[in-house]
């Protein structure tokens, strides 16, 4: 079973990924903040990590870069999801911190399940 851990300030939004993902038979952890996140990451050692780029006490780019700069974290991928109409820019410095993938807030459930997917297809599950 994978875990993912689902980094959003938007109760709704947390509510949605909550759902898809059990749905699908994964192991979901809920942050809603930076240090929070961090703190999860370290503890529950999640496969997958779906990161809001804007969290009420920081970046979530700058988050992913914390993480992929961390020698016990780097291994994990990083989905980066954004509200905002982003640029080729705003892309490309997410991909550039380290995350695998961005996906545009409103998603359907179903993209978000099958670019989660096709992320951890690519990645080998620690222990696996």
């Amino acid at each position: 079973m994978y875990r993912i851990l689902a980094v959003d300030d938007d109760p709704v939004c947390r509510k949605i990924c909550s759902k898809t993902f059990a749905a699908e038979g994964f192991q979901v952890i809920l942050a809603q903040a930076v240090e929070e996140a961090l703190k999860s990451c370290a503890q529950s050692k999640p496969d997958l990590i779906l990161l809001d780029v804007n969290l009420p006490d920081g970046s979530g780019i700058e988050l992913c870069r914390r993480i992929k700069a961390d020698e016990k974290l780097r291994h994990i991928p990083i989905l980066l999801m954004t509200g905002e109409a982003i640029a080729v820019e705003n892309c490309m410095e997410g991909l550039e911190a380290g995350a695998e993938d961005y996906i545009r807030k409103p998603f359907m459930p179903k993209e978000l399940i099958s670019r989660a997917k096709a992320i951890l297809k690519l990645s080998t599950k620690p222990g696996s």
